[in-house]
C-alpha cells in the first residue's frame, strides 16, 4: 500500500511539473515581456517595396513590403487609416496584414500581400509616406526571404499536440502500474 501511495505523489508531481512547463512555454511565446513600443503617427524613415513575386502563368504577382526606420526606438503604428494598403485598377487580395511594430534599421520583406492581377497597382501608406507596388518591380530574387504565409497557429497547435501525447502517456502508464500491481 505504502509503494502505491507514493507511486500517486511521484505521478501527482510529475503532472504538477508538466503543468507549470507548458503553462511557463505558453507564458513565453505568447505574451510580450518587453517594454511597450512607442505609437508614432508619422515614419521616421520611409516604406520600400523592393521586388514582387510573379507568376507568370496565371498573370498575377505578390506585392513584398519592406521599410527603413531611422528612429533609434521600436515604434508602433496600428493598422487603420494610417496604415493601411489600397488596391487600384485590378483585382486580387489585399487580405494581409500590414507591418504596425517598425524596428530600428532596414527590414526587407516585411510582409507581402496576397495575389494581385498583373494590371493592379498596390500602395502601402503608413505614417503619412506610400510607396506603390507594381508588375514592372523587379522580381525577388535569393537575398529576399519572404515572410511566413501561416496562420500563426503553429505553436499553440504544437503545444496542444505535446499535451495530447503527455495524457496519453500517462493513460498507457497508469494501465501498466495497475495491472502489474
Amino acid at each position: 500500500m505504502r509503494l502505491v501511495s507514493m507511486l500517486r505523489r511521484r505521478r501527482i508531481a510529475f503532472a504538477a511539473g508538466a503543468v507549470a512547463l507548458v503553462a511557463a512555454v505558453t507564458t513565453a511565446l505568447f505574451v510580450n515581456t518587453g517594454p511597450a513600443a512607442a505609437t508614432w503617427q508619422t515614419l521616421s524613415g520611409s516604406p520600400t517595396c523592393d521586388c514582387v513575386v510573379k507568376n507568370s502563368k496565371t498573370g498575377e504577382y505578390r506585392a513584398v513590403f519592406g521599410y527603413v526606420s531611422n528612429s533609434t526606438a521600436t515604434g508602433k503604428i496600428a493598422a487603420g487609416a494610417n496604415n493601411r494598403l489600397e488596391l487600384t485598377g485590378g483585382s486580387g487580395s489585399l487580405d494581409t496584414a500590414v507591418t504596425t511594430r517598425f524596428e530600428p534599421g532596414t527590414h526587407k520583406a516585411s510582409f507581402a500581400t496576397g495575389w494581385v492581377s498583373k494590371n493592379a497597382q498596390v500602395t502601402w501608406s503608413v505614417g503619412g509616406k506610400t510607396v506603390a507596388a507594381h508588375w514592372n518591380r523587379p522580381t525577388c530574387g535569393n537575398d529576399v526571404s519572404l515572410p511566413a504565409g501561416g496562420n500563426g497557429l503553429g505553436p499553440i497547435i504544437a503545444l496542444l499536440a505535446a499535451g495530447v501525447v503527455f495524457v496519453l502517456a500517462a493513460v498507457i502508464r497508469r494501465r501498466r502500474v495497475t495491472r502489474s500491481s
